[in-house]
């Protein structure tokens, strides 16, 4: 049993400056707030807590302005759990100084400091790169000495979100030592993240333009914004090769000895997360717990209810790595997560929780949809290969992409130079629900006659019957080479998401040359998600085998189309991944059939035991879905294998207890 002594650990979550306008003044930036304190260390009242300030100087002469406090008490055996709590870009010291106080006041040793270049540090931000993480290193190793302040230096707790969840993350491939760290919002491949795809985000102009007083560049960075506003693709070049270098740290995960909780939110306006997806399986060298939905920050949504199984999930987290010997155990699936979907609660969707022992990128099967004429996403492909919609991208009046950020995208200087357009694609009614969980894709035959740069933008919404929609994630490319009128294929990956599209609505995609949307003003204002192209010309896509999108979907049997589509055969034969997988202790498999005929469904445990029939009967034509309950089976693997005629198929499911 759990020690009376400790209270429950609260929620810690991430809080993005915003508000309805976003001036280059008042941008979105990625402050982090910790907004519960973490447990006590006993029942006692709260102790007094002695500020100290202090410096720590660097092995290059930076000079680190930092802060801690230090309960007035008798200190545990070994010292005071410690707490290093790290700020987000372009704050400082005393944006945590507060809640660093009140923490002590629990029974903690806290401390922060401003990153150099920021606050009063000195030195200058080479943003986010291996110099801070060298920085954060020294930092740990300074304070580690203080063992007369009372800190515990085998028991320190490193804790921040975007720039501080990625240096301490990144110090800790680089031979950092701490009990335990959470890196939130900070995928490793972030520096990519901001320019993937050849699409410039909206958030790395904002982070590279910060005047002196929040944030002083070393002379590479500042030249960025520079290389952001420039039309020539050398420029281009010098940004997409300068920016990842020294930041991203993918191939560094699997040096990580430290436990950590990774997690982020699917709607993050500055990095994808797709890249803590693929963090998680090189982190092989450390516990690990991943969890991607509603993480406040960046611009993603909010949800009660999410945060309700935070204080849960961090609660057991840290007692089990700060308080050992405390009963606590981690839980057997490694991957938590929340999909959105309808109803819609003011400005956020809801969130439906669930976890898996397996990778999120393992666990689904493309569902793939054809742009096709007619405004259509149909399950076949349009037979005429030359058949091509265009989206005029109308660009005049010698605008600048300086004159653009300036006037925020929009006003009448910005619209008599610019003209937003767009092609909606819509597919038949659903006929079942489709979870997708991971990183869609487009492939697209384009053609633009434009030269060196053009751009295709892909919004994802669900439509409601009524007409209602809402914007769920996107997918954007930038051909950075292109050379006029040249014809050309392919294939990329938009942003990471879980939604769960539901029966009866339908899935719409918008193409347009400028990514805004209402659905985001709360957060980029009038801006886009990435900087459009302003070359004018006609970009046209071709309506083909070869441009489609394809989700990552649980329940991935091809949608039954109407009337409306090419399919001449309206079933086919097939048989669904279960959902959800794994399960506890039910679960539901869908199959479908073309023709009338018997239908044996079976489940076999992994000795090849048959444990259950689960259809035996004769079914007409179409879907069909059945519920398996494992309420009377151990927790193990299992297979359902289907027959029908000639056809057969098999799949693996997890029942989890």
């Amino acid at each position: 049993m759990r020690s009376a002594k400790y209270t429950i650990l609260a929620l810690m979550a991430i809080f993005i400056i915003s508000g309805n306008l976003f001036s280059q003044q008042k941008r979105a930036r990625d402050n982090y707030e910790f907004l519960k304190l973490l447990p006590k260390y006993s029942q006692t009242d709260n102790l007094p807590a002695t500020r100290v300030d202090f410096t720590v100087t660097l092995s290059d002469g930076t000079i680190l302005d930092a802060l801690k406090f230090i309960p007035q008490g008798t200190p545990p055996a070994g010292g005071w759990p410690t707490v290093v709590f790290v700020h987000g870009y372009g704050d400082n010291k005393e944006t945590l100084a507060g809640f660093a106080q009140a923490q002590a006041e629990y029974g903690y040793y806290t401390t922060t400091f401003s990153m150099r270049g920021q606050g009063n540090s000195t030195g200058l931000s080479n943003l986010i790169s291996t110099t801070e993480a060298q920085d954060m290193i020294q930092f740990i190793n300074f304070i580690k000495q203080d063992v007369a302040g009372g800190i515990n230096p085998d028991n320190i707790l490193v804790m921040g979100g975007s720039q501080g969840g990625l240096v301490p993350y990144m110090a800790c491939t680089m031979g950092m030592n701490v009990k335990t760290i959470i890196s939130a919002l900070a995928p490793p491949n972030f520096a990519t993240s901001w320019i993937e795809n050849g699409c410039i985000k909206m958030t790395l102009l904002w982070t590279v333009e910060y005047t002196p007083d929040t944030a002083r560049y070393t002379p590479q960075v500042e030249r960025m914004s520079d290389w952001i506003y420039s039309s020539t693709k050398n420029h281009w070049d010098s940004l997409a090769f300068w920016l990842p270098q020294n930041r991203d740290f993918m191939n560094l995960i699997p040096n990580n000895r430290v436990p950590l909780i990774m997690e982020g939110s699917w709607q993050d306006k500055f990095f994808n997360a797709s890249g803590i997806m693929r963090a998680s399986v090189l982190n092989t060298g450390s516990t690990f717990h991943l969890y991607l939905g509603a993480v406040q920050g960046h611009g993603g949504d909010n949800s009660p209810t999410e945060d309700t199984w935070h204080m849960q999930f961090f609660n057991d987290w840290f007692f089990y790595w700060l308080f050992p010997n405390n009963g606590v155990k981690m839980p057997a699936a490694n991957y938590d997560y929340a999909s959105t979907l309808y109803p819609v609660n003011g400005l956020y969707w809801t969130f439906q929780h669930d976890s898996s022992v397996t990778a999120l990128q393992n666990i689904s099967s493309q569902y793939r949809l054809y742009f096709n004429t007619n405004n259509r996403l149909t399950v076949n492909p349009g037979t005429n290969n030359n058949t091509r919609v265009a989206i005029r991208n109308q660009v005049t009046g010698g605008l600048t992409m300086e004159e653009a950020v300036n006037e925020e995208f929009t006003g009448t200087v910005f619209t008599s130079k610019f003209k937003k357009n767009t092609r909606v694609f819509t597919s038949p009614v659903l006929s079942s629900n489709k979870k997708w969980v991971g990183i869609p894709k487009v492939n697209l035959n384009y053609l633009s006659s434009a030269s060196t740069f053009t751009q295709y933008n892909f919004q994802v919404l669900e439509v409601l019957p009524n007409g209602k929609e809402k914007l769920i994630n996107r997918i954007n490319y930038t051909d950075r080479n292109y050379t006029a009128n040249s014809r050309r294929t392919a294939n990329f990956e938009g942003q990471a998401h879980s939604h769960i599209f539901k029966s009866g609505n339908r899935i719409k995609v918008i193409v347009t040359n400028l990514d805004t949307h209402a659905d985001d003003q709360w957060f980029l204002g009038t801006n886009p998600f990435v900087l459009p192209v302003l070359k004018n010309g006609y970009n046209y896509m071709y309506l083909n085998s070869s441009s489609y999108i394809e989700f990552p979907v649980i329940n991935a049997a091809d949608e039954q189309a109407d009337n409306n589509t090419l399919n001449s055969d309206p079933y086919r034969f097939s048989l669904s991944q279960n959902y959800p997988n794994p399960f506890n202790p039910v679960t539901v498999i869908n199959f479908s059939i073309p023709v009338k005929g018997l239908v044996t469904l079976k489940v076999y445990d992994i000795t090849g035991r048959e444990v259950k029939t689960l259809v035996n009967d004769i079914k007409e034509a179409g879907n069909s879905a059945v519920t398996f309950d494992g309420s009377n089976l151990a927790s193990g693997v299992y297979f359902y294998n289907i027959v029908s005629g000639n056809y057969s198929d098999t799949r693996k499911m997890i029942l989890v207890k």
